[in-house]
């Protein structure tokens, strides 16, 4: 596996003073952490990075304006945001192993979802869900994803196996005391040239800062 994490330790769990508790199978009741990480470097550079694209609203009010200027359509671009020097010193991709006690479930599982729609269809009824499939997982509402987590979290489970949105790799949710990320080799640092870091970039239309 492979996680972006601050340079201090990598494949460290986020203090609790700086988590969010908005990440898609982190505990709705804020009583153990979650840390992810993707099979795939790329995955892991995308998920990181993707908030510094600019969403669809600056997107179409940019090509607008460029249309406007006489700028053809296939010239169109977005501004791009930079990925600053500061925030590469300050953090690593770092290779690692999970070591757990308790069962990784693949939240893909066909069965397994059925199971979950029927203990938890109140809560998909209230959100407009009228089955619990792949896109329901995937979405935004978090609500519906933690509850899920906190669920399989109670009934032993140690982290969930589930795929990306940005590119569909196959990433991980580890929950805390019962799994966690362990070295597997060196971190690679995010000053020096990496190129992962620039496919990622280049696809975001994103700059980096030196």
């Amino acid at each position: 596996m492979w996680r972006v994490g601050h340079a201090d330790a990598p494949l460290d769990y986020t203090p609790y003073e700086f988590c969010s508790w908005q990440h898609r199978f982190d505990d709705p009741m804020r009583e153990y952490r979650t840390i992810y990480g993707s099979e795939h470097k790329l995955t892991a550079l995308r998920e990181v990075l993707a908030d510094l694209r600019p969403n669809v609203k600056a997107r179409a009010d940019f090509a607008q304006f460029q249309l406007a200027q006489g700028v053809p359509v296939e010239a169109l671009r977005v501004p791009g945001r930079a990925v600053t020097a500061a925030w590469r010193r300050s953090h690593q991709l770092a290779p690692a192993r999970v070591e757990h006690e308790g069962e990784l479930v693949d939240i893909d599982d066909p069965a397994l979802r059925e199971k979950l729609a029927t203990r938890h269809a109140r809560l998909l009824a209230e959100h407009g869900m009228t089955q619990l499939n792949i896109s329901e997982i995937r979405s935004k509402i978090r609500v519906v994803s933690q509850t899920i987590a906190r669920d399989l979290y109670m009934r032993g489970a140690a982290g969930i196996w589930f795929r990306s949105n940005l590119d569909d790799g196959p990433c991980i949710a580890l929950m805390e005391g019962r799994a966690r990320f362990a070295a597997d080799g060196e971190p690679l640092p995010l000053t020096e040239p990496l190129p992962e870091l620039g496919r990622v970039c280049e696809e975001y239309n994103l700059a980096l800062d030196s």
